[in-house]
């Protein structure tokens, strides 16, 4: 798959995926999963594991709103922002300001601000959905060191703890995590290829 293609997938993949974690209040779910079904046989050409783990996602009945609250947002078995699942929770508002996972956040905006993005204020910038919008955006700057400093630095070491506890849980969201864990590397390693390609070989006799 050529890089223009290879792209052109990753943004439509992301796309899908961050709807696919968002409340069923929120998006048109149906509409949602019908696009996830028709990207599965596009992305197997650029990424077969990813492809394998978004269709079993897909072979489950879609979550009702109650269940996704259950499972994300009130007294959530499992939070969709990222920090929390690797940084202690601060028990004053003192320890909160200084804490490490503000300052995770600070810089999620700073690098949000780097390509232009703002988010709503009501929302924390380490919501996974954002994040992968985020990714979505910047898939035609994929060689870009910020983007590549997010992924590596601020998204996939985080991405393992979610899909830890989405395991613990048996719910159909680990596969989810799992997709997208598998999608982020071939974003990486396709970069990584492409910037091989327009790598100068050194003379080996000089």
């Amino acid at each position: 798959m050529n890089e223009a293609r290879t792209t052109e997938t990753l943004t439509k993949a992301y796309r899908v995926i961050g709807s696919l974690w968002c409340s069923p209040q929120d998006v048109d779910i149906g509409e949602v999963r019908q696009r996830a079904l028709s990207l599965v046989s596009e992305l197997r050409e650029a990424d077969g594991e990813s492809a394998d783990l978004l269709s079993r996602f897909l072979d489950h009945p879609p979550i009702t709103e109650e269940e996704y609250i259950e499972l994300f947002e009130l007294s959530p078995q499992c939070a969709l922002y990222l920090g929390s699942h690797v940084f202690e929770e601060p028990k004053t508002c003192a320890e909160a300001a200084n804490s490490d996972r503000s300052e995770y956040m600070v810089d999620l905006k700073n690098m949000y601000k780097n390509f232009g993005l703002e988010i709503d204020k009501q929302e924390l910038p380490d919501f996974l959905p954002i994040m992968v919008e985020f990714l979505a955006l910047t898939a035609q700057s994929r060689r870009d060191a910020v983007r590549q400093k997010f992924i590596k630095e601020y998204m996939t070491p985080f991405l393992g703890p979610l899909c830890s506890r989405l395991d613990q849980l048996k719910t159909p969201y680990f596969d989810l995590g799992q997709a997208l864990s598998a999608i982020v590397q071939t974003d990486l390693a396709e970069t990584d290829l492409v910037q091989l390609d327009v790598t100068p070989l050194e003379d080996s006799g000089s």
